[in-house]
């Protein structure tokens, strides 16, 4: 297995598509924060570049499956992972090994991401508003293994029905929609209210709300909201690992 990833990490370091990725994402943060410099007004400033991230805490979900779409969905397309299982790789093994090096791929993308945010907002902007460096950087924390846990379901859904349209479907329902419909349901229901918070989109965006010109109290800000980030990235990360592992052993099997 080692071996694989070897060869995977020399397959993404060798293809574009993850460079492209990252040099997108850092020229549209530079573009937005120099224009918000220049006609922003009273939005030119740290706070309000720092509160497009804080604000919306899912989007390190979001980037994380992009990445691995980006790495993973054209393999399936010229044959690379149908020639890997013909080597005598098992599909677990080929998830696992997918997973590892989209995720140490997606995590050097989002650390040269956020360091070019971070750079161009103090070079650019005003340092005035509710919202701080502090609270920009202590998301990263927060909301890494949830990242990790919406990039691994990704990559399970990808694996498992092999057609992008399809896996982002079942990903957009899983983490956004079936999480609202509990949500809706808790507001009638007390004992479901209690699972809905669970969800990471559900406690994100009640904190979310309180993101603004005028305050910052953010979902990690205490205690109690930090380690709920975390156990929910951390279940996520082991359900969906061994969800990929079942789901993937059939096929092995079939």
């Amino acid at each position: 297995m080692m071996n694989y990833i070897k060869s995977e990490c020399y397959r993404v370091s060798h293809t574009k598509g993850i460079y492209l990725t990252t040099g997108i994402l850092t020229a549209l943060v530079i573009l937005l924060n120099v224009l918000d410099s220049l006609f922003g007004g009273i939005y030119a400033t740290t706070s309000f570049s720092y509160s497009n991230l804080v604000g919306y805490p899912m989007m390190y979900g979001v980037m994380g499956v992009n990445t691995a779409y980006v790495l993973y969905e054209g393999s399936r397309k010229n044959g690379n992972l149908k020639n890997t299982v013909a080597s005598g790789i098992s599909r677990v093994k080929i998830f696992a090994g997918e997973c590892i090096v989209a995720t140490a791929a997606a995590t050097v993308s989002m650390i040269v991401v956020i360091c070019v945010w971070v750079v161009s907002a103090e070079m650019c902007l005003e340092k005035a508003g509710p919202v701080g460096l502090g609270d920009f950087l202590m998301e990263i924390p927060a909301m890494y293994l949830i990242a990790v846990a919406c990039l691994i379901s990704s990559m399970v859904f990808l694996d498992f029905f092999g057609n992008l349209i399809v896996a982002g479907i079942v990903w957009i329902a899983l983490w956004f929609l079936i999480p609202t419909a509990f949500m809706l349901l808790g507001m009638r229901f007390d004992v479901i209210a209690g699972i809905a918070m669970w969800f990471p989109n559900n406690f994100l965006e009640v904190n979310a709300l309180h993101v603004n010109l005028s305050e910052c109290v953010t979902a990690w800000d205490s205690a109690e909201g930090f380690a709920r980030c975390i156990l929910s990235g951390a279940a996520g990360i082991a359900c969906f690992s061994l969800l990929g592992a079942m789901l993937l052993r059939r096929k092995d099997l079939v």
